[in-house]
């Protein structure tokens, strides 16, 4: 029997049911965000502003997710979204949004998140730095290959549909001339295509790196199989259509997802690396490395960082997810020591290349799990002036930022690229006696909901 109170419990919109809303905010995931008699339903494509109808498809106690169905009255910070692959496309969510309401939303899910901090309820956020030209900042592209015979981008939500891109506004026309290249190629080579459900076919990936300072293009073709005719043709076709090409790699990964690491990488032409250059300092990028995909603002982040580090000379630093050394090597110039973590060894190969190419002596870099060598470390080199960590986009965990206290570092800085998992990294801090003194987002990703952010630390003040 339904009760009185169970009925005021029930959700105020049903499953199935048309509901007009109107979009207050958009929220990290990059669905807007309505409400009906306050009950919070998601709907995507949205924007602030905007009064939609929209079809619940998941009905929670607390919240729905909705189809949008139509635009009943456009916000006006909607726009037309430039590019004809949006919306099944999935690189990006927000083109129909204005630049100005992108950054804005982005600004206000980091201080959102922040909010949540036992304590620490007024959080100073900066202003977001933002970008003056927000297109063609991608300097690595991954496309795919696909049964049916098209080269693109995943379809939103699904790992084995893909949306035939001609041209990415998110790359420069240099890449966009080389995807059509390779488009081509393989419509003339008749080659099999990977199907992911069934794992068959030859042609995987096209991935292109590209450097900002430099200009250097790398492209590599990604199979299943090491053998694969007419490479070298291709590779030839490459160069000459685009000189800036320094590389032509074929990699190869016969395995199940597009993440792991490829068995075998075979220079077909050039070499395996480009060099790009960030705050002065040259990095050596091959086709595995880990580096910003957004050049121009990966330096501001450097600079940033050397802001809120505040090094004078005589200090010891440790760099933890260091990568290929990106941030070591800016701290380098201005410490006495600093010791970067990775867990990835050939990312510690490249970052102790990378510090040979700067003339840098005073870096080290150690592979390893940074909750396993971080108490030891500390025991070796005695208690660093300062901590640096970039985690994954699943943040460093409640373990690792334990570690971390035990350093008894004086400052932390903690760079993010998820404020989800930033918000809950910081409150172990808050417990073991740290303040955060500052919190700088930064729009790494222009056109998605990511969005970056860099936060000072101090320790008993």
């Amino acid at each position: 029997m339904t009760t009185a109170t169970d009925r005021k419990r029930q959700p105020p919109v049903q499953k199935g049911q048309d509901v007009t809303l109107d979009i207050d905010r958009l929220a990290y995931g990059g669905r807007g965000v309505g409400r009906a008699d306050g009950f919070v339903v998601f709907v995507p494509g949205t924007t602030p502003g905007d009064r939609v109808r929209a079809r619940p498809w998941r009905v929670k106690r607390g919240y729905a997710e909705a189809d949008l169905v139509a635009v009943e009255a456009p916000s006006p910070h909607r726009t037309p979204p430039p590019c004809p692959h949006f919306g099944p496309c999935g690189g990006c969510v927000w083109q129909h949004v204005v630049y100005e309401a992108q950054v804005a939303a982005k600004e206000s899910i980091v201080r959102e998140s922040l909010t949540h901090l036992a304590g620490a309820t007024d959080v100073p956020v900066r202003p977001i730095i933002t970008m003056a030209d927000p297109w063609r900042y991608r300097n690595k592209m991954e496309f795919t290959f696909h049964p049916s015979g098209v080269l693109g981008l995943h379809r939103r939500g699904a790992f084995d549909r893909i949306t035939p891109i001609e041209s990415c506004l998110l790359q420069s026309h240099a890449a966009n001339g080389i995807l059509s290249a390779v488009r081509a190629f393989a419509a003339e080579s008749e080659l099999s295509r990977y199907a992911p459900r069934e794992r068959t076919g030859l042609l995987r990936q096209l991935v292109i790196r590209e450097a900002a300072a430099t200009g250097e293009i790398m492209a590599a073709i990604v199979t299943t199989a090491p053998e694969v005719p007419a490479l070298r043709a291709l590779a030839e076709r490459l160069i000459a259509s685009e000189p800036r090409i320094a590389g032509v790699l074929h990699a190869v990964n016969p395995g199940v997802s597009d993440g792991v690491s490829f068995a075998s990488i075979t220079v077909i032409a050039g070499r395996p690396y480009i060099v790009d250059v960030i705050d002065g300092l040259r990095f050596r990028i091959g086709l595995e490395t880990f580096f910003q995909t957004n050049t121009a603002q990966a330096e501001r982040l450097v600079r940033i960082v050397g802001e809120f580090a505040r090094l004078g000379g005589g200090e010891t630093v440790y760099d933890l997810y260091c990568g290929v050394g990106t941030f070591s090597l800016a701290l380098a110039r201005q410490a006495a020591r600093v010791y970067g973590v990775e867990i990835a060894a050939p990312a510690v190969e490249a970052a102790a290349e990378n510090a040979a190419l700067n003339g840098l002596a005073n870096v080290e870099f150690t592979s390893g799990d940074v909750r396993k060598v971080l108490a030891a470390l500390a025991v070796r080199t005695g208690r660093p002036d300062l901590v640096l960590l970039d985690p994954p986009r699943g943040g460093a965990g409640g373990r690792v930022m334990r570690r971390v206290i035990e350093t008894e570092a004086p400052r932390v800085i903690y760079v993010s690229c998820n404020p989800t998992t930033l918000a809950p990294d910081l409150k172990e801090l808050l417990a073991g006696g740290y303040t955060v003194r500052t919190v700088q987002p930064i729009d790494l990703f222009p056109h998605t909901y990511h969005v970056e952010c860099v936060a000072l630390l101090e320790r008993g003040l």
